[in-house]
This record gives structure tokens, C-alpha cells and sequence, in this order.
């Protein structure tokens, strides 16, 4: 299962989507589309990383939670959509 936790995360999930990608070749298109709208998503999460390091407060890890959690929920819904190109093969 893909899944965030940190922003260093993303380099292995990416490979892992456009590795997905690869067994699905007439939604390749629609995968690259989907890793380019994650991205600034994880830039932001980095961002709320440092903040939460420099701080180190209840209300920025939260917000890095939250953002995580923002970018798992989409993971999800990309997991279903493969899950279910898969099928409709």
C-alpha cells in the first residue's frame, strides 16, 4: 500500500506509481497527470516539515498530519482507480 509519512517518502512512491503505470499503458497520460498534481502537495508538506523541526509545537505537527493525511487520500483514490483499470481489463 502507498502510503505518505514523510516528503522523503515521495521518491519511492513515485517510482512505485509510474512503475503501476507501466502495466496500464493507455492511462499513462492520466498517471504522469496524477504524480504532477501530488507534487506540490508534497512540497508543501517539506515546507510544514521544517516549520514543525524549527518549532516543534502541537499545532505543527498537526498541520504535517493533516497534509500527510490530504496526500494519503489520494494515494487511495489512485490505488482504486488502478485497481479497477486493472479489472477492466
Amino acid at each position: 500500500m502507498l502510503q505518505i509519512k514523510t516528503s522523503l517518502d515521495w521518491a519511492n512512491i513515485e517510482t512505485e506509481i509510474t512503475r503501476l503505470g507501466n502495466t496500464l499503458p493507455m492511462f499513462k497520460h492520466d498517471i504522469k497527470r496524477i504524480c504532477e498534481s501530488i507534487r506540490p502537495e508534497i512540497t508543501t508538506l517539506s515546507k510544514l516539515e521544517l516549520e514543525n523541526r524549527r518549532q516543534q509545537t502541537s499545532t505543527t505537527a498537526r498541520k504535517c498530519r493533516e497534509q500527510a493525511d490530504k496526500i494519503n487520500e489520494t494515494l487511495k483514490l489512485f490505488q482504486k482507480f488502478h485497481l479497477m483499470a486493472l479489472l477492466g481489463q
